[in-house]
């Protein structure tokens, strides 16, 4: 019996998956036909991390994205309340809603923001963003990507793995029913279960589940060459497999189990200075948009199935909002666990939830309110929680987020690009360029030219040997994406440029393997000397920076 291979730490995996015909239109139609998205901002006071907030919200909305912005001002003081409820007029923003609250209370007021956000038709997905967070370029298209795309047979065999706790390859209806966070509600399970029960043990096995189709063609990091049968685009396997998104989230310096990568205060001071928060300080050099550039480059395409997500920034579909309703403001006035209890809710509605490893925001972690007041809202909800969901329905949601082998990897790859050559790297320049030269090859007139060659502060450019069986510098090069493009100048360096793109899709293979790809071209003024990287051992091969945001954003929309 041949189960599907999941997601590790050693085997970076892609693929696309089989999507259903009818829905991939439609998703295809909510991303390219326009739809709204509403973002609403709960304000507590901080006016200045809330300014910077919108300031980057508007800065990175660009392209098929159309935007519009509800701030809600709940209790505010004099000058931020002035402040904000101006904002958007004098920005030339006529769409935008500002609401003006006193509830003293998260739920709530997100709630006020939810009602105006849907009061518009062109509406079909509102995202709720802490004032606090820095919003980082593509990051709406991402998560519309994501919340949009019908699920893949790559998403089936994750929530297999999932539901199959013990690990024994058969899911039983109790494993069922704790994944879809119906503990005790086994019969029902066992009844949804039976139609895939093809040899009546009671339990399902991965050929039950994924009938395999034939003459299926090589995919992914680790040569899978499997696929499903097709299935009806409704069909939800039992309740492995939702067709639909309720919401989805991002990666983030500071998200709970979201957060990349994993943060370790080695000591009380240093645990203080971050006001009690699990925070990420950003390498020397670095700034928002080069964390949300690691992560896109390190994502695989994959989405994380999650039971929960981190409140800081989630984007909820319309239909799910309708189907789920607001957040419970009865069960947590004070604001902390609302965001549980409805991503609960949500999948035992029969949605699904992802983290989409791809899309990363800095997260400043501001105080609008004391570490004191923090704790007892959070301690008043953990109680609320207990007592409505007193079946152990959150703590099944938090195990299946935390056990994420896809948000695994997300933070093992981040550990490689927050240090070493790696984070100068990513910090030297908006875009890098690693040119692969073949192994006993002589390599190509371009890239020996050392005087047609230059460095700049937009393109860091760095070659190794591949391919030699004695000299092959390109290893530690690639352990971790940390280049934009992959140049190679040859078969061999072309195969391993392939297999990174195929890897991580955001990165790009240019084949230069005749002529200088315009990706290297000189087109800017030198940077001082203090900023050029180090040359590499096998080529002179720092470049001067291309023209390459074309190219750039059209593999990172």
């Amino acid at each position: 019996m041949r189960l599907p291979c999941i997601l590790t730490i050693a085997a970076l995996l892609r693929a696309s998956g089989q999507p259903r015909n009818a829905t991939t239109a439609q998703a295809r139609r909510r991303l390219q036909g326009g739809g709204v998205t509403a973002v609403v901002i709960t304000v507590h006071n901080a006016l200045a991390s809330t300014i910077d907030c919108l300031e980057a919200l508007v800065a990175t909305a660009r392209g098929s994205v159309r935007l519009k912005v509800v701030l809600v001002l709940d209790n505010c003081d004099g000058p931020t309340t002035a402040s904000l409820t101006t904002w958007s007029r004098r920005r030339g923003r006529q769409d935008d809603v500002v609401v003006l609250t006193n509830h003293s209370s998260y739920s709530l007021a997100a709630n006020e923001g939810l009602r105006a956000a849907l009061h518009a038709e062109d509406v079909d997905a509102v995202a709720l963003l802490n004032s606090d967070t820095v919003p980082s370029t593509g990051w709406l298209h991402g998560l519309r990507r994501v919340l949009f795309s019908p699920p893949t047979d790559d998403d089936l065999a994750d929530a297999f793995a999932a539901a199959d706790v013990d690990e024994n390859e058969m899911v039983t209806a109790t494993e069922l029913a704790n994944y879809r966070l119906h503990p005790g509600e086994d019969a029902e399970f066992f009844e949804k279960l039976k139609p895939y029960d093809k040899n009546g043990d009671g339990a399902l096995t991965w050929p039950e589940v994924c009938p395999e189709a034939t003459d299926v063609p090589v995919r992914g990091c680790d040569d899978r060459d499997w696929a499903c049968a097709a299935r009806d685009a409704d069909d939800d396997v039992a309740g492995l497999l939702p067709p639909r998104l309720a919401a989805v989230g991002a990666l983030s310096n500071a998200a709970s189990y979201q957060t990349v990568p994993w943060p370790t205060p080695r000591n009380r001071r240093e645990r203080r200075a971050v006001r009690g928060w699990n925070v990420v300080a950003l390498p020397a050099g670095w700034t928002p948009e080069t964390a949300a550039r690691a992560a896109r480059l390190g994502a695989t395409g994959r989405r994380a199935d999650a039971g929960l997500l981190n409140g800081f920034c989630m984007l909820l579909s319309r239909d799910a909002i309708d189907a789920v309703g607001l957040l419970d403001e009865a069960t947590y006035p004070g604001g902390y666990g609302e965001e549980n209890d409805w991503a609960v809710r949500a999948r035992r509605a029969g949605w699904g939830l992802a983290v989409v490893p791809g899309v990363h925001l800095f997260h400043a972690k501001t105080q609008s309110y004391s570490i004191e007041r923090r704790q007892e809202l959070k301690l008043i909800a953990r109680e609320n929680s207990r007592a409505k969901w007193s079946h152990g329905e959150v703590g099944l949601a938090e195990r299946l987020l935390k056990r994420s082998p896809h948000l695994s990897l997300a933070r093992h790859v981040a550990e490689l690009q927050y240090t070493g050559w790696r984070a100068k790297a990513l910090a030297a320049a908006p875009a890098a360029a690693l040119v692969l030269v073949e192994g006993g090859a002589q390599p190509p007139d371009w890239l020996q030219n050392a005087a047609a060659v230059r460095r700049n502060a937009r393109l860091f450019v760095r070659s190794c040997v591949v391919g030699a069986v004695d000299v092959d510098t390109c290893a530690d090069y690639l352990v971790a994406p940390v280049f934009d493009y992959v140049v190679s100048t040859g078969p061999k360096g072309k195969t391993t440029a392939e297999a990174i793109s195929r890897c991580h899709p955001n990165v790009v293979h240019v084949d230069g393997a005749r002529q200088r790809p315009s990706v290297l071209d000189v087109h800017a003024p030198r940077v001082r000397s203090s900023q050029a990287p180090r040359r590499g051992a096998a080529a002179a091969a720092a470049a001067a920076a291309m023209d390459f945001p074309a190219l750039y954003h059209m593999a990172n929309p």
